[in-house]
C-alpha cells in the first residue's frame, strides 16, 4: 500500500471526490489515489436526498482504504452552498508597544467571532486588512511593533448541524479525526496568488447545478453568493426539446461549439444508436442557458457591498461550462466585462473541474506542514 500525506474530500454538486495526495516540495504534490462516485447532490444549503450523504462517503473511503490503508484523518471540503461569510473590523490597544503575536491573533479571532451561538461553526478566519498605530497597512502583523492594532478579518462559517452530522458519521466509520475546509475559498487561494488577491478578484465556480461567486480582496473571502443553477441547464434543456435520454444529452455537450454557424447538424453515436441535432437550434438553446447564468452573475455581482473596480475581469471555473467552446465569449459579450476561465496548473488536474480539490489538497497540506512545524518548535522549544 502507498502511505499518504492527506485525505481530501471534494464535495461537488453531482458527484463526491476523495483524494489521497503525498507532498513532493511546497508548491507541488501528488495524487496516488482517487475515486469518486455520483450522488443527488445539493441544493440552496440543503442535501436532496440527506440520507445518501453517509452512505456515499464510506463506499468512497473504503474503496481508498484498500490502496492507502486505514485512514486517520480527512478534510472535507463545504461548498459555498452551506457557508456564510461575515466580516468584523475590531481594534486593539495595548498599554505600550509591543511585538504583535500569533497569540495577539488568535485572541482576535476568538474575541470577534460571529458564529459563537453556535448555529454555524468557523471553518476559516484570515485577515482582510490589519494597521498599526502610524496608519500603515501590514501584509501579516504578527512580528510588527505597534501599539494598536486595527483589523478588518473575514470569518467563513458553516450550519453546525451540517458538520457535526459529517464529523459524526466519519469518526463512526473509523476515522480519528475530521477537518472542515471552505471548498471554494481553497481554490481561489490555488488559482490565484498572494498578490491577486490582495488587490481583489471576482471568481465565479459554475458547478454542475450550483453556482458560486466570491469576491476577495486582501488575500480573504468578504463577500459570497450562490445560485442554484449550473452547467446542468445545458443537458436538461437538449432533453426537453429532444426527447433525448439524459446520458446522450450529456454526452453531447462536449460536441457544442458556440462558435459555429448555424448550419448542419452535431451528430453522437451513442450505444449503436445515432441522434442528430441541428446545430443552429441548439447553440441558441445553449446561449440562453449561459445568458440565464450571467443574468444571475451580474445580479449577484451588483448586491456586493464592497467597492469593485471598474471593468473588473471575472474569473469563471469549476465544470459547469468547460466543455462548451466559445461560451466564455459569449458570457463575456452578455455581461459586458472581461471573462476569463482559470484552472489549476497542477499536471493531470489542469482542468476547472478539479480546481476545488486542487485548492483542498494545498491547504490540507498547507496546515499539516504548519502543525508539523508547530509541534517541532515545541519540542525543541525553538
Amino acid at each position: 500500500m502507498q502511505s499518504s500525506d492527506v485525505i481530501v474530500i471534494d464535495i461537488g454538486s453531482r458527484s463526491i471526490c476523495a483524494y489521497a495526495a503525498e507532498r513532493l516540495s511546497d508548491d507541488a504534490f501528488s495524487v496516488i489515489s482517487t475515486c469518486e462516485i455520483e450522488y443527488d447532490g445539493y441544493s440552496e444549503g440543503k442535501w436532496i436526498r440527506p440520507e445518501s450523504i453517509l452512505p456515499s462517503l464510506y463506499k468512497l473511503l473504503d474503496k481508498l482504504e484498500r490502496s492507502v490503508g486505514k485512514i486517520k484523518t480527512v478534510y472535507v471540503g463545504i461548498p459555498a452552498d452551506f457557508c456564510v461569510v461575515r466580516t468584523i473590523y475590531d481594534k486593539v490597544s495595548f498599554p505600550k508597544a509591543k511585538r504583535i503575536t500569533a497569540q495577539d491573533i488568535a485572541e482576535i479571532y476568538d474575541e470577534n467571532d460571529p458564529y459563537r451561538d453556535g448555529s454555524r461553526e468557523r471553518i476559516s478566519v484570515e485577515i482582510v486588512s490589519a494597521f498599526d498605530d502610524k496608519g500603515e497597512r501590514l501584509r501579516d502583523p504578527i512580528g510588527r511593533v505597534t501599539s494598536c492594532l486595527r483589523t478588518h478579518v473575514s470569518y467563513v462559517g458553516a450550519e453546525s448541524d451540517i458538520l457535526s452530522s459529517l464529523r459524526v458519521g466519519l469518526l463512526r466509520h473509523g476515522v480519528k479525526g475530521v477537518r472542515f475546509l471552505p471548498s471554494e475559498f481553497a481554490a481561489a487561494r490555488a488559482l490565484f496568488s498572494a498578490e491577486e488577491l490582495e488587490s481583489g478578484v471576482l471568481l465565479a465556480d459554475v458547478g454542475y447545478t450550483v453556482t458560486s461567486i466570491l469576491h476577495l480582496s486582501g488575500n480573504a473571502l468578504v463577500e459570497m453568493r450562490t445560485f442554484a443553477l449550473g452547467g446542468s441547464m445545458i443537458p436538461e434543456g437538449l432533453t426537453a426539446r429532444y426527447d433525448l435520454p439524459f446520458r446522450v444529452a450529456s454526452a453531447l455537450v462536449p460536441k457544442i461549439n458556440l462558435g459555429y454557424k448555424d448550419e448542419g447538424d452535431y451528430s453522437l453515436k451513442y450505444d449503436a444508436t445515432t441522434y442528430v441535432c441541428p446545430i443552429g437550434e441548439v447553440n441558441e438553446m445553449t446561449k440562453e442557458c449561459v445568458d440565464c447564468l450571467a443574468l444571475y452573475l451580474d445580479r449577484s455581482i451588483d448586491s456586493f457591498k464592497y467597492e469593485i473596480p471598474f471593468g473588473a475581469t471575472l474569473y469563471v471555473t469549476g465544470g459547469g461550462l468547460g466543455d462548451v467552446r466559445f461560451a466564455r465569449e459569449h458570457l463575456a459579450k452578455t455581461l459586458r466585462r472581461k471573462v476569463e476561465f482559470v484552472y489549476p496548473t497542477t499536471p493531470n488536474f489542469a482542468k476547472p473541474y478539479y480546481s476545488t480539490a486542487v485548492g483542498l489538497i494545498r491547504e490540507a497540506m498547507a496546515l499539516e506542514k504548519k502543525e508539523k512545524f508547530g509541534f517541532l518548535k515545541k519540542l525543541f522549544k525553538v
